[in-house]
């Protein structure tokens, strides 16, 4: 069901993409299916990526993605917490597309943790650019309910994509749609205000 080289970079791709909205919580799952065997979908042992097996290191992930699940609804430190978030997001998307890839070629699977780390950084800028934006035209009443379905999509999320991989490439699609469209709506409002200036 997951064997071949394309269903394991969708896999990585799509759990990269839902690090970006969480950093911890993808990568916690990833150790806790792996050490459990469930669906196949990972097989870390004997591999760099084996310390995602470790009991301690899964408790240690597991808890930080509560903390950053929690700190995410608070006011004032939701916006803090996603500027510290962003660096460890990345490497969170460097790690998951690098255990995807753990059986593959070094080589094949160090690339796949610089795309992780590319997908991860582009899906937190999509989320830097919305969160803002909800802030400043709701006064932030619409923030917690923003970030309950971004801890839903990461979670419910990971476990689609762990179980049907194309998806991750649906999530890629998607993220590059939505950098797209906010290129495009940016372009439009210094159009607006180049056009009022003359």
């Amino acid at each position: 069901m997951f064997e071949g080289l394309l269903a394991s970079i969708g896999l990585g791709a799509g759990l990269s993409s839902l690090s970006g909205l969480r950093a911890f919580l993808p990568i916690g799952l990833v150790g806790l299916i792996s050490r459990f065997g469930w669906f196949g979908a990972f097989n870390l042992a004997d591999t760099r990526f084996a310390i995602l097996e470790n009991p301690w290191v899964i408790g240690a992930l597991l808890f930080l993605a509560l903390a950053e699940i929690v700190g995410d609804k608070v006011p004032v430190l939701d916006s803090a917490l996603d500027l510290i978030a962003t660096p460890v997001r990345i490497l969170a998307g460097v790690l998951v597309f690098g255990a995807a890839l753990a059986q593959e070629d070094t080589a094949i699977t160090a690339a796949g943790m610089v795309g992780g780390g590319a997908i991860a950084f582009a899906s937190s800028a999509v989320k830097s650019v919305v969160r803002p934006g909800a802030t400043a035209t709701t006064g932030g009443a619409l923030n917690p309910f923003i970030s309950f379905f971004e801890d839903v999509a990461a979670f419910v999320g990971t476990a689609a994509v762990v179980l049907l991989p194309v998806l991750g490439f649906l999530l890629i699609a998607f993220t590059l749609f939505f950098i797209y469209r906010l290129r495009t709506i940016k372009n439009r409002k210094f159009k607006g205000l180049r056009i009022l200036k003359e």
